[in-house]
């Protein structure tokens, strides 16, 4: 498991910039009213990077070029937001010393979360005193993956004190800021003695989460006992069998079907997040809404599903890759009627909030959205 935690953080940081099949009149008309809004001052540097990270979802391109221009002028979001891009973005692999130069100048601009991100590259790099450096610069932490990198620092004992304890204290902030990577970590160590006792209805509920959120170590670690026993390497995609390779070596070849985690976790776990979401807890209600919504753990309900989505996007107050969830399928649901009325006009006002929220099917619905 140590080996895969450098690996298992680049993703999250990386999937955050994948891109569909651009069309490039496109792009270049969306720069050139964007750079022209700009460049009259319609618009501040602010605004600017907030339809930046809108595109970046579907058009790491776009989102570039339009953050150059705040970049350009020092202004330390842009300069953090285009170093991401260009640091951990493989459609960038020729421009990653400039992202990190790019994250420097944020850096010394007094912008700390550019610290964050720059404690976690080196940390990807191995360096771990530059990585500590950096993190301890970031203070206080407020990003998920810092702390899901901390979190790995103490874990493996590098650049700090080896300590489960605070290896569990820290993926467990990281998982509160909505980073699958630090939920599936977290659940990971829920799930042995390593810094505290085990707990198996919160691993498998961290671990669902992380799951909806595109994790596939997760996911296998939940739904291994429900994959058809017939199924061939070719219904089988090449992450979802990497992280089976994964979890066979985790667990010696054991039949999932007889782990804790799975006997324990959900079946003991399940009344007392019913209990939360009736109290009001939205991460209960997602927990449950994905069962729902998906019929994996529960039989599927899309009338269930949609009042606990719709009890979340009254508050909007989870993560913003849980929200991106929540109202893509609420547009879904609108849009199809599953459990609704069909409404076009609530299926695109969920289907903006979630591109909005960075879900790449939702933006590129948007694209064929009237305006």
């Amino acid at each position: 498991m140590k080996k895969l935690l450098p690996v298992l953080l680049f993703l999250a940081v990386a999937a955050s910039v994948r891109a569909v099949t651009p069309d490039h009149n496109k792009a270049n008309a969306i720069f050139e009213s964007v750079k022209s809004s700009y460049s009259h001052g319609n618009i501040s540097a602010d605004s600017l990077v907030n339809i930046a990270l809108f595109h970046k979802v579907g058009n790491p391109e776009v989102a570039a070029r339009c953050l150059r221009l705040a970049a350009d002028a020092g202004n330390p979001r842009a300069l953090t937001e285009l170093g991401v891009i260009y640091a951990f973005s493989p459609a960038f692999s020729s421009r990653t010393d400039e992202g990190v130069s790019l994250l420097k100048a944020a850096a010394d601009a007094g912008y700390k979360e550019a610290d964050g991100y720059l404690g976690y590259y080196y940390f990807q790099k191995s360096k771990f005193s530059d990585a500590l450096k950096y993190l301890e610069a970031a203070a206080p932490l407020t990003m998920g993956i810092e702390y899901a990198t901390l979190g790995s620092m103490y874990l493996q004992g590098k650049g700090v004190k080896e300590s489960g304890s605070k290896a569990r204290e820290n993926f467990h902030r990281s998982a509160m800021l909505g980073l699958p990577r630090g939920m599936s970590l977290y659940a990971s160590l829920l799930g042995t003695k390593n810094g505290g006792a085990i707990n198996y209805p919160d691993a498998f509920f961290w671990f669902y989460i992380a799951g909806e959120l595109g994790d596939n170590y997760s996911r296998v670690m939940l739904y291994r006992p429900m994959l058809p026993q017939e199924q061939t390497d070719n219904e089988v995609s090449n992450d979802t069998r990497k992280a089976l390779t994964w979890i066979e070596a985790v667990h010696s070849g054991k039949s999932m079907k007889n782990e804790p985690l799975y006997k324990e976790g959900f079946l003991k776990g399940l009344k007392a997040r019913e209990l939360a979401a009736e109290k009001g807890d939205d991460w209960s209600r997602f927990y449950l809404g994905g069962m729902n919504y998906n019929g994996d753990f529960l039989n599927q309900n899309y009338a269930q599903a949609l009042r606990y989505y719709e009890a979340i996007a009254r508050h909007d107050s989870l993560p913003r890759p849980m929200l991106a969830i929540v109202h893509e399928r609420l547009a879904d649901m609108y849009r199809d009627g599953k459990g609704t009325r069909k409404d076009t006009r609530l299926a695109e006002r969920h289907t903006r909030l979630a591109a909005t929220y960075g879900s790449l099917p939702a933006y590129t619905l948007t694209q064929s959205l009237p305006h």
